[in-house]
């Protein structure tokens, strides 16, 4: 039996800078290849085969894509064996610590055509200045959007019936949960909820969930305790022994957007703008906070300014991502003209090589 493939983002553009989940990903791993060259659209065709190898072989795996060219595969993490590949030289880099044990390092640049590269330098240059000129433009636009998101809580933070809203998570604990209690010690995971790309906002919910038999899909407004409900009940969780999953969120990094409990077959997310989504199957459920705080005519009108000003800072950031996309594009394809195929091939076949003759990922 085939195992099965879920995506994910593993980077996204916050407010606070980009923001990566790679970290994390290689301290969950027993085994990481790092696999270096400079940019490149070329492999993600190989983390492709490599998710393949091990999806054929009954494992299952996870695919993490780039907000910037979304179809474009930068890790392929295989779950059982907890086996990462990952491009670890751009666009961020990362060494390994246990070189010669568990990490090891595939290099392409030796793949690539000197004299090419020297005629072609120039150019590249040039456009990766200029790609670097936008990404920074479009990542002070997501911290002025996320300032103004800011600003959009404090209405509702403020006249929040929070008696009610602790009475109603109360019950929601206590349905969950009523007398599990695990002896082990929890396992926390990170990933990414979504994140907003040159095309808008995208997130992976649909593959992230499919298997999910309980969702939980929680309505209300910015600073109606969204995040802060789900790391309770995230803590609650690990408290009973329970792993969890902490998706975080693709504006704000230091709030998340769901939580899920592998072993419970539970997920609980922030199902509201920008990934807002409605019950469509068996063991779905809204969790309301809405009816938690109601604007009045005064309020309202403040909060639509403030929406507003939010939406027009997320447009221009949009716009700087797709000028940052072109420019990142073209360094890529004149970088990939640059490389001799067959060494290139030649580096693969090492590797699945490798892959092939390891007997033990401990």
């Amino acid at each position: 039996m085939n195992g099965t493939i879920t995506h994910q983002f593993g980077r996204a553009f916050t407010g606070q800078g980009m923001k990566n989940i790679y970290g994390d990903l290689i301290n969950e791993a027993q085994k990481v290849f790092y696999i270096k060259s400079p940019p490149t659209f070329k492999l993600s065709e190989l983390f492709k085969q490599v998710g393949f190898h091990y999806v054929k072989r009954g494992y299952d795996i996870e695919w993490f894509y780039d907000p910037l060219h979304t179809e474009i595969i930068e890790a392929t993490y295989v779950k059982g064996l907890r086996v990462l590949f990952l491009q670890a030289s751009h666009p961020v880099s990362f060494e390994p610590k246990y070189y010669g044990s568990v990490h090891h390092v595939v290099s392409f640049y030796e793949a690539y055509d000197e004299l090419n590269l020297r005629i072609h330098g120039g150019f590249i240059r040039e456009k990766v200045i200029h790609s670097e000129q936008w990404l920074a433009k479009a990542l002070q636009t997501m911290t002025n959007a996320k300032n103004i998101h800011d600003e959009w809580e404090l209405p509702y933070v403020s006249g929040m019936d929070w008696n009610g809203f602790d009475e109603q998570a109360k019950k929601l604990f206590d349905t969950t949960f009523s007398t599990l209690q695990f002896d082990k010690t929890p396992h926390r995971t990170h990933r990414l909820m979504g994140t907003l790309t040159p095309l808008g906002a995208k997130d992976h919910f649909a593959s992230l969930t499919k298997g999910v038999k309980r969702r939980i899909f929680i309505k209300g407004f910015p600073g109606g305790g969204k995040s802060t409900l789900m790391k309770s009940f995230a803590e609650k969780a690990e408290s009973l022994g329970l792993d969890t999953q902490w998706g975080w969120c693709g504006l704000d990094c230091s709030s998340i957007d769901y939580v899920w409990l592998p072993e419970l077959q539970t997920i609980i997310f922030d199902s509201t703008s920008p990934h807002e989504y409605e019950p469509e199957r068996p063991g779905d459920e809204i969790y309301d906070v809405k009816k938690f705080r109601e604007l009045n005519e005064k309020e309202q009108l403040v909060v639509d300014d403030i929406v507003a000003r939010y939406r027009e800072e997320i447009l221009h950031a949009t716009e700087y991502l797709q000028v940052h996309f072109t420019d990142d594009e073209t360094v890529r394809e004149t970088l990939d003209a640059c490389v001799n195929n067959y060494k290139w091939q030649e580096i693969e076949e090492e590797l699945f090589q490798k892959i092939d003759n390891t007997t033990s990922y401990n």
